[in-house]
């Protein structure tokens, strides 16, 4: 009998609410390659995939350390495609401003170059960004600087546009820079989906809306606004993990074959609520 070779899934953020539903997802018809932060919930949460029958391989590391980053490219063949699922960030209540940048943007774009030489023809890449990435109106200076996240001075420029936006409140600042972050994954998903195109290789940012996750749920209860932004859900309740992961799914898909370059918001249409003109 010839064994049936399946596609990898790389997932990272892995032990987090909706990278675990990826995982399960994923999981059916893939063999999976996680990442996460912590190696005990990761340790944990292999053992119950691979308990449920699951091919597992982990990996617990920083995002931000390039050793990490060469571990989990690796795990991929370059002789065949795989998906990989980005779900590894940062909250406004879970850190200073500069931690959120260099972990939703300035890894992601790590994680990007760790993994071009790796990625094979029919490779799928879905950063996951938010809708807090469309809510400022493009800005040419502020896009030039987020389109550069792995020149050096980046954090210092981030930092004086910060500084000028936010009053120098720390709260605010840390809601902007996870805003602007998340913006930068979307230039970041234009930018490697252009380039890799002639590849073969698509590349698709998934931005949620407010998610039960525990770290959506923390949102709501500290960051102000975060309640508001729920409530703006014209589907009138909050996402799930799985509502992520079967988009996740979906443009991985050979349906989904033709997209490439663009951002999918799964936000129960709360974006195009939020941007609405009042009054």
């Amino acid at each position: 009998m010839t064994a049936v070779v399946r596609r990898k899934a790389l997932i990272t953020g892995a032990a987090g609410g909706m990278g675990r539903a990826c995982a399960y997802l994923f999981g059916a018809t893939c063999d999976l390659v996680l990442s996460d932060v912590s190696q005990d919930r990761l340790d944990a949460f292999a053992k119950e995939l691979r308990d449920a029958g699951h091919a597992v391989t982990a990996h617990a590391g920083d995002m931000l350390d390039e050793t990490h980053l060469a571990a989990l490219a690796a795990e991929i063949n370059a002789d065949r495609p795989c998906s990989v699922i980005h779900t590894a960030g940062l909250s406004p209540s879970l850190a200073d401003w500069q931690a959120i940048m260099k972990v939703n943007l300035v890894a992601t774009e790590m994680l990007m170059e760790a993994l071009e030489p790796v990625l094979a023809p029919g490779s799928v890449v879905v950063p996951i960004a938010s809708m807090a990435g469309h809510m400022f109106q493009p800005d040419a200076t502020l896009d030039g600087l987020l389109s550069v996240p792995l020149d050096d001075g980046f954090v210092q420029g981030i930092g004086a546009a910060l500084e000028a936006m936010s009053g120098g409140d720390d709260g605010v600042k840390r809601g902007i820079s996870y805003s602007l972050s998340k913006r930068g994954v979307h230039l970041l998903t234009y930018r490697r989906a252009i380039a890799w195109g002639p590849r073969g290789i698509r590349v698709v940012s998934i931005s949620p809306g407010v998610i039960h996750t525990p770290m959506g749920l923390a949102e709501n209860e500290k960051t102000p606004g975060a309640l508001d932004t729920l409530n703006a859900a014209a589907l009138g309740r909050i996402g799930t993990p799985m509502d992520i992961a079967v988009a996740a799914r979906f443009l991985c898909s050979d349906e989904a074959g033709y997209i490439t370059a663009t951002d999918l918001k799964v936000d129960g249409g709360s974006t195009e609520v939020v941007l609405q003109p009042k009054g």
